[in-house]
């Protein structure tokens, strides 16, 4: 009973082995593909619009926001990606840059200022890293 069962088993991988060299063998070709038969996908995905765009530009929420304590925030992207973020606070307006993260949370600063605006999907917030204290919370669109 026992080699029956030994003879089976060496049967079934005998029968893959051959099976998978003749799949194997199936997908192999000796024609080369011509260099001109073959179509770039990059030029594709560069004109998407996405694409031209950094991730964090394509995520940042922009517009009026209210936040606890009534206080409000602006956010603009006015023109080009590259030209940065306008930042309306109390009645001044901050150009901010992007900071790549860890998290994946949109994170906007302005050294000069100390400000730091951070934006996750269910509120924002706005700080001032020169002094630890947060300015505005809970901010949303509203």
């Amino acid at each position: 009973m026992i080699a029956a069962i030994a003879s089976r088993r060496f049967f079934k991988q005998v029968c893959l082995c051959a099976a998978a060299s003749s799949v194997l063998a199936a997908c192999s070709s000796n024609t080369p593909v011509p260099v001109s038969d073959t179509k770039p996908v990059l030029p594709q995905l560069l004109q998407s619009p996405a694409a031209t765009q950094p991730s964090w530009a394509t995520q940042l929420k922009t517009g009026a926001f209210s936040c606890e304590m009534g206080n409000k925030v602006e956010i603009r992207m006015d023109g080009r990606v590259t030209d940065g973020v306008t930042l309306v606070w109390k009645g001044s307006s901050y150009m901010m840059n992007p900071v790549s993260t860890s998290t994946g949370a949109v994170r906007l600063e302005n050294k000069g200022e100390g400000l730091v605006w951070i934006q996750i999907p269910s509120k924002s917030m706005l700080l001032n890293s020169k002094i630890g204290q947060q300015l505005a919370n809970d901010c949303r669109t509203r």
